[in-house]
C-alpha cells in the first residue's frame, strides 16, 4: 500500500528547521554548566590519582629516609656545639678525664676570653719579646689566629699537661676533636728529665707553635727523656 504524505510549504519547513537550531542551541546553552561541571570534576580525578601516585612513591622510599635520619643522628654528635655556661664544670672534666686516658694529668687554669687574648696578643707583637729558646716568638704565631677568629662569647683556658710526649700529642688532638667550637691558639712543649731532679727541665728545650709538633716512633720505648710538660692555650665559645 502505498502511502502519501501531505506536501508542506515553504513556510513550514522554515519554521520548522528554525525551531530544531533554537532547541538545539537551548539545549547546548542549558547543558554547559553541566560540561563545566564534568571537566572540573575529571580535573579534580587526575589530580587525585596524581597525588595517590606521589604519596606511593614516597611512602616506598620511607626506608630510604630512615636510614638517612639514622646517619644524620649519628652524625649530630660530631658536630661543633656551643658550650653552655652551666656545663663549664663538666666540660674541665671531660678534659681531665682525657688527659687521664691517654696516660698523663693535666692541671686546667682560666685564661684570657677573645678580647683579652688579642689585646695580649697585640702586646707581644708590639714589643717583640724574645727569648733563647724562642717560644714568645712561637706563641706570638699562635696568637695571630686571633684575627682570624669570629668573635662572640668564649672562655680561654690554658692546660698544662704532664706526661710522655705521644700522650701529649693524643691529648691535643682529643682536644681538637671534642664535640664544641674550640679554637688551640697555641702550644708549648718542654721534655723534663725525671732522673735530674723534681721536674728539672733540659738545656735543649723546644717549643712548638699549632700545626708543628713532631711525630712519635712508636717502636721507641718511653724512657725518663720522653717525659714532657705541654701547655696549650685554648678558646671555647660559649652559648
Amino acid at each position: 500500500m502505498n502511502m502519501k504524505f501531505p506536501k508542506m510549504s515553504r513556510p513550514v519547513i522554515l519554521y520548522s528547521v528554525l525551531f530544531v537550531a533554537g532547541a538545539v542551541i537551548l539545549l547546548f546553552v542549558a547543558t554547559a554548566p553541566l560540561r563545566d561541571l564534568i571537566v572540573a570534576e575529571n580535573e579534580g580525578i587526575q589530580k587525585f590519582y596524581a597525588k595517590t601516585e606521589n604519596d606511593q612513591r614516597k611512602i616506598s622510599h620511607l626506608s630510604e629516609f630512615h636510614d638517612q635520619s639514622i646517619a644524620i643522628a649519628k652524625d649530630e654528635a660530631k658536630l661543633q656545639l656551643l658550650l653552655p655556661e652551666g656545663r663549664i664544670v663538666d666540660f674541665i672534666r671531660e678534659l681531665e678525664n682525657a688527659a687521664k686516658l691517654t696516660g698523663g694529668t693535666v692541671v686546667i687554669s682560666k685564661g684570657g676570653d677573645l678580647e683579652e687574648s688579642r689585646k695580649a696578643a697585640s702586646v707581644v707583637a708590639a714589643s717583640a719579646i724574645k727569648t733563647a729558646d724562642g717560644a714568645a716568638d712561637n706563641r706570638q704565631k699562635g696568637m695571630g689566629l686571633l684575627k682570624k677568629l669570629p668573635d662572640g662569647k668564649t672562655l680561654g683556658l690554658t692546660l698544662t699537661f704532664s706526661g710522655k710526649y705521644s700522650d701529649s700529642v693524643n691529648f691535643l688532638h682529643k682536644i681538637e676533636t671534642a664535640p664544641y667550637f674550640l679554637n688551640v691558639l697555641s702550644l708549648d712543649i718542654r721534655p723534663i728529665v725525671l732522673s735530674q731532679g723534681s721536674g728539672a727541665i733540659r738545656s735543649d728545650v723546644f717549643a712548638a707553635p699549632m700545626g708543628s709538633v713532631r711525630a712519635v716512633n712508636p717502636a721507641v720505648p718511653a724512657t725518663d727523656e720522653d717525659m714532657v710538660k705541654a701547655e696549650f692555650d685554648i678558646i671555647v665559645y660559649l652559648q
